[in-house]
């Protein structure tokens, strides 16, 4: 079984709270989970957030919206994860930022199509970045995700799931996928600020760049 994790959180430095932030009438994290679900069944997505109580409304929204929650540490998002691979068991899962509302639900299966290989740990589309930000997708393998000691890694790699991978590409199998245009590395659809929202809410559901990017990589 293949799952979604939503990492997510309502303590954002740059833009508290804005998981819940309206997002062309609905908030950030409602638009995340309908896109996703538009590739993936809703019951095997989860929004893996913290016990801290700054999370609670978050973590009350989504469960109304009949969306399973995990709830972990909040620095240590590695282990949140592995801990939530525990209580949700799958063989692969994919890790999905809630600051990408605008994020094609046409690539998890792109990704998808990699999970009945045996000879991968890692199926990115960030390693090196060929897509924009906003639109990554990172697939991993449970079993080999478990057996990482997350309490060795460095606090970088604890608030960052995959940094330790990428970090040590030599230790593990991993498939990037690249879209053929560097350049669009450099394109952003990512919320980080209230200004982004309002950036986004502009070209959403299909200003001109985002329908350049579909028609010529989906």
């Amino acid at each position: 079984m293949v799952r979604v994790f939503i990492q997510a959180r309502m303590s954002s430095q740059r833009f508290p709270g804005k998981v819940l932030a309206p997002f062309n009438g609905k908030p950030l994290i409602a638009q995340v989970i309908g896109r996703l679900t538009q590739a993936i069944p809703a019951d095997a997505v989860v929004v893996a957030t913290s016990v801290e109580p700054t999370d609670d409304p978050l973590a009350a929204y989504v469960r109304e919206l009949g969306i399973a929650v995990f709830r972990g540490p909040l620095a240590n998002v590695f282990r949140r994860f592995q801990l939530c691979v525990e209580a949700y068991p799958c063989t692969w899962f994919f890790r999905i930022c809630a600051d990408s509302p605008l994020l094609q639900g046409a690539l998890l299966p792109m990704v998808l199509a990699h999970s009945q290989r045996s000879d991968l740990d890692l199926v990115t589309n960030v390693f090196p970045r060929t897509f924009p930000k906003g639109q990554s997708v990172e697939m991993l393998r449970s079993k080999t995700f478990a057996a990482i000691q997350a309490g060795l890694l460095s606090a970088e790699e604890q608030e960052h799931v995959t940094k330790y991978y990428y970090n040590n590409p030599d230790r593990f199998r991993i498939l990037n996928l690249d879209s053929g245009d560097p350049q669009l590395g450099q394109m952003s659809y990512v919320v980080d600020t209230i200004e982004d929202i309002q950036r986004l809410e502009g070209m959403a559901p299909d200003g001109d760049l985002l329908e350049e990017y579909v028609r010529r990589f989906l």
